[in-house]
């Protein structure tokens, strides 16, 4: 039997205040490890490389936190990931305000934070489903997604600017006590949730091929996520180098850099409020058409701009597309994929469609070397202009 509707909206309560608080954490980080990459080597090739050793796991873990989301109980795992990751980003802190690490130091803390936050993000949207019955799923993710824009977007960057120019360890040091605070949250979630499959008698290798299978054989969701994607290929080219674009090229200050994130989250606010808006006057195709064509338009406004207000306003629209996007996909997918089946299909969704961001990383680098800061950026818009033609095809997804 599920839990009573009063414990499910307590523990639903405190799953979006570990949520708020650790996004604001990851928002402060978001901000503060750019700088510091740029700090420690003001280099195109040294942002690529911290950018891409935090995404890379994606690729490595992703599938594997899947198979362990349909395994175990899905609370354990969560407050114990964010405890390790509290404790390696305090130590990194402590590391950071004793001394000026070498830039193989922040490589390698980001690869093990990125590894453990890639297991932890498979295992917490399966989470969301064991907390909240079937027909309030759109209401609790738009209150998360409400929570991301929030802390993560919004409050999280100039605040992690902000402290990044006092000292470079202290937005570590916020980062890491709201893992802990995060922990505890999710440790005080009363309800108990038996793991999706009460009996295992497979292996992990064969849970993980029976998910990948599973969203292959689906041909709306698979092109879901190879959409998702390119999307996410072409975005993380031009994030990447936003921060060199910004301090380097047009010479602002760092604190600048976690403002134009904040205005950046006030269109992402915007968009998923229009997200209900626009998926009751629109088909699905071209809803989703809408959003990937917007956030084309923001990367090629911010790859051309000449001042800090118009790379703000071009990233901006992105993020309004980026919001309008999530906020039709993500309860597509949650409502066509089997509960049984929740973890790993979330997970090879994910691998699909956040695999792409360290291959945008790293591109973002040789295109950064290469030509220019702007390079990637544009090239991202026009990649996403094309993706276009993919759009069309996802029309189908509406009689699934």
């Amino acid at each position: 039997m599920g839990a009573p509707n009063t414990t499910r909206d307590t523990d639903f309560a405190k799953l979006w205040a570990a949520a708020s608080t650790s996004l604001l954490g990851d928002g402060i980080r978001t901000a503060a490890l750019p700088l510091l990459a740029a700090a420690l080597s003001p280099t195109p090739a040294a942002v690529s490389i911290v950018t891409f050793a935090g995404t890379v796991p994606i690729l490595l873990f992703t599938l594997l936190g899947g198979a362990l989301a349909d395994r175990h109980d899905r609370r354990n795992l969560m407050w114990r990931i964010d405890l390790v990751r509290g404790l390696l980003v305090a130590a990194f802190a402590v590391w950071v305000l004793t001394t000026a690490p070498p830039l193989w130091g922040l490589i390698v803390m980001t690869f093990l934070l990125g590894s453990a936050g890639a297991v932890f993000d498979t295992i917490s949207g399966p989470f969301i489903a064991d907390l909240v019955d079937p027909d309030d799923l759109a209401k609790a993710n738009g209150r998360l997604q409400a929570a991301q824009l929030i802390s993560f977007q919004f409050l999280g960057p100039p605040l992690g600017a902000a402290l990044f120019a006092l000292s470079a360890g202290a937005p570590l040091l916020v980062d890491a006590v709201t893992f802990v605070a995060a922990a505890g949250l999710v440790f005080a979630i009363r309800a108990r949730h038996a793991p999706a499959r009460a009996e295992v008698n497979t292996t992990i290798r064969a849970d993980i091929a029976e998910g990948v299978r599973w969203l292959w054989r689906h041909k709306g969701l698979r092109l879901l996520a190879l959409e998702l994607g390119v999307a996410n290929l072409a975005v993380q080219m031009a994030l990447t180098m936003l921060v060199l674009l910004i301090v380097n090229t047009l010479h602002a200050p760092a604190a600048v850099y976690g403002l134009v994130l904040a205005i950046g989250a006030v269109g992402g606010m915007l968009g998923g409020l229009a997200g209900g808006w626009v998926r009751r006057r629109l088909r699905l195709g071209p809803g989703l058409g809408l959003a990937i064509g917007l956030i084309a338009v923001g990367l090629l406004v911010a790859g051309v701009a000449w001042s800090i207000p118009v790379v703000a306003v071009g990233y901006t629209i992105g993020c309004f597309g980026i919001l309008l996007w999530n906020v039709q996909a993500v309860v597509v997918r949650q409502r066509l994929t089997p509960r049984e089946l929740m973890g790993r299909v979330t997970s090879a969704y994910r691998l699909v469609g956040w695999g792409a961001g360290p291959v945008g990383a790293a591109l973002s680098g040789v295109l950064g070397t290469v030509l220019d800061v702007r390079a990637p950026i544009i090239i991202g818009g026009v990649v996403l202009a094309l993706s276009l033609l993919l759009v069309p095809r996802l029309g189908a997804l509406e009689q699934a």
